[in-house]
Order: C-alpha cells, then structure tokens, then sequence
C-alpha cells in the first residue's frame, strides 16, 4: 500500500456496501473531504449527512447508513493509534450515534486497503463482510446467526482458515434488535474491544449483518517516519511517568475508582448516593491483590496496556473498565469482583453495551422498589438492590 499523490497516512479509498442490491462500490476519498473532515468521526459525520438525506428515517430501517471509520494516524506509530469509530443514526437517542473502540480491528482495516467502510440496505439473509487487500467479499453468515461474539469469531477464523483475521461482530442481543447493542472486535487473544455506546450493534443487526472480517499485508505509510520515531521516543518516558498512566498501566482503567470516588464520579444506587460504602472492594488494585489479574495487554501502538486479563474459577476473561465496574457495580450496590468479571463477560459475549445494562437494571431495581414495576412486568423476579 503506497501513499495516494502526495498524501500519508491515509489509503484513499472507501469501500460502499449495499446489501440490498448485493453491490460493492469502492470510492477514492477526495483530498477536500480529507483536508476538511480529517478522518474518524468528522468524515463519518459528512458521509452519513449526505447518504441518509432525510434525518427523519426509522434507524432500523434499511434506509440508515452504517459507518466504520478510521483516522489518518491510525495504524500509524503514534501512540493510541488503533481506534475506530462506527456511526450511524441512533436507535436508542434517534439522533447521532457514535461508538469507538481501541483494539487492533482498525488498523487492520487500513492494511486491507480501506480507510472506512459504509454499510447500506439490508441484507436478505445473514450476511458477513471479508475485507482484504483491496477486496469486499459479502458471504453467507446463516450458521453464524444465533452464536455469541465469542463463538462467531471463532466459526469465522476456523472458515477463513487465518489464525489472524481481525474481527468486528455483533452477538444475540444485536441479532435481536435490542437497542442496546455494541458490536465486539478482537475478541481474541486477550479479551475484546467493543463500540459500546448509542446502539450501533442494533443498526448492524437490522441490516442482517453479522460480522465485518479483515485482513491486510499493506502498510500505513507516514512522510518521515525517522523523525516521527524520534518524536515518540522523547514522549515515552515522559508518558510512563505520568502518575495516572502509571495506574492506568498496573490497574488498568478501574484503578481509578478511588480517586473518581473522591471526586463524586462514582455512581451509586441510581445515583441517589454520594457517599457509600463498598467502593475499594471493587477497585482495580483490589482485583490484583486478590490474585485474579494474570496479565496485561494493550491496543496498537500503546505502550500503556491498561487491559487487565484475569482468572476466575480456571478461566481467563477480560477484567472489566472503569465504567463498567460502576455501572454494573456500585450503580446496582453490588461489590464483589468474581461477579462483575462474570457480567461483564456475559455482556461482551451477547453484544450488549456494559453501561447501558447497568442504568437500565438500575432504573428497573428502583421502579420496582417504588411500586411503578411489579413482579407480573418482572416476569415474577424481585428487584432488589445488591442481589447478583
């Protein structure tokens, strides 16, 4: 992959997919768009403004626009340069919705030859994208519909025959349309990265799209990538010795529950408290003094590696962020460690946005507790506080 004219770090092309009419269009990206927009959600913004035309259209119809984007520092060296951003018109705001995850996914896209991908239509069947070195693929994902990320990622890898194709793929929650689904890549090895927030899963499942696959032998190519080498290596040591990288890189993002505590940002209860007991038990440095973190891990190009893998019960699983801690932990008064790495699997196995799935049990816990839920809407379950 070489630099298009005069540009770097972008590839220049952009892959349109219409899954309606079974077509691939690959357009050049226009060097006004790029000099404008950038790249990630800027131009994701122009392209979704300019194919949905009508702002006032059902998100779960064919006619949303899904859109995976990159930037031109991704897959680039520059520190944190591994994100994506997916956008589309929100079925869970009905306005702008944007979703971003770290990962390897991204960079791999740019690899394959695309800087983003626009997904259209619907499919009439199940279907999933195989993206490499230049070309689109939509191929038939029948036996995929129904498995969790987990599981599909493994039936896509076994069916590519490639130990390392990168995958973005949604679960149950976003085959079945709830809209509050995310859409998990690199599950593995080390635990996934998931676009959690605005229901951008629930748009990809409408559109009867399981997974996008990519791979790519390209490069990302940057103008001086001696002098860009010599920027980071004065960075680094001044990056590592930031007290909150520090924790960030011993307990990952949930090290911070204490000092965010401190600060009133540790929700509570439905955030009706302030102040609460139980909030060190579920701190990262908890996890670790417990024995339960086995190792660390970190997104392309960065030399953090906030993610924490963990054991529990023989096996290994993704230690959950900060904002998952909180919204499946403190938000509902629950402290225990081993239950909120079980949550958060099972989230990220189904395609459900962590947080959401937190205020949402929250919410239900306190309608019910003041009488405005009953078992009978609760299917006989009693909502209580703390109760895993």
């Amino acid at each position: 992959m070489k630099a298009v004219g005069q540009w770097y770090g972008y590839v220049g092309r952009i892959a349109y997919v219409d899954l309606s009419r079974e077509k691939v269009d690959v357009r050049e990206l226009s060097l006004e768009d790029a000099s404008a927009f950038i790249g990630g959600i800027g131009l994701a913004a122009k392209i979704l403004v300019e194919e949905v035309g009508d702002p006032r259209i059902d998100p779960l119809s064919p006619d949303n626009v899904l859109v995976f984007m990159t930037g031109p520092l991704t897959g680039t060296p520059v520190y944190g340069s591994g994100r994506y951003v997916v956008a589309a018109k929100s079925p869970l705001t009905m306005a702008w919705g944007e979703a971003h995850a770290g990962g390897f996914w991204g960079v791999e896209l740019k690899k394959a030859g695309f800087d983003g991908i626009v997904v259209k239509g619907r499919a009439s069947s199940p279907v999933y994208l195989y993206v490499h070195d230049g070309e689109v693929e939509i191929r038939d994902a029948s036996r995929l519909w129904g498995l969790d990320t987990f599981e599909a990622y493994e039936a896509i890898r076994s069916e590519l025959g490639d130990p390392n194709v990168r995958i973005a793929t949604i679960g149950p929650a976003g085959e079945r349309l709830a809209r509050i689904a995310c859409i998990v890549s690199d599950v593995q090895p080390y635990g996934p990265r998931v676009a959690g927030r605005t229901g951008m899963g629930t748009v990809m499942g409408s559109k009867n799209l399981k997974a996008i696959a990519v791979r790519g032998s390209g490069k990302v190519a940057v103008k001086e990538p001696r002098r860009i080498v010599s920027v980071l290596s004065r960075l680094l040591p001044l990056i590592m010795s930031y007290p909150t990288t520090q924790i960030l890189a011993s307990y990952g993002t949930a090290g911070e529950v204490e000092e965010f505590y401190e600060y009133g940002d540790m929700p509570a209860k439905n955030f009706t408290l302030g102040e609460f007991e139980g909030y060190r038990d579920i701190t990262g440095q908890k996890f670790r003094e417990r024995g339960l973190v086995v190792a660390s891990h970190g997104c392309w190009a960065c030399p953090v590696k906030c993610w924490k893998v963990v054991e529990v019960n023989g096996l290994r699983m993704r230690a959950p962020e900060y904002e998952t801690v909180a919204a499946l932990g403190s938000l509902l008064m629950i402290f225990d460690p081993e239950y909120l790495v079980k949550a958060n699997e099972i989230c990220n196995r189904y395609g459900m946005d962590t947080i959401s799935a937190g205020v949402t049990i929250a919410w239900a816990i306190e309608a019910f507790e003041k009488g405005h839920l009953t078992r009978e809407d609760t299917g006989g379950l009693e909502l209580r506080w703390g109760d895993k």
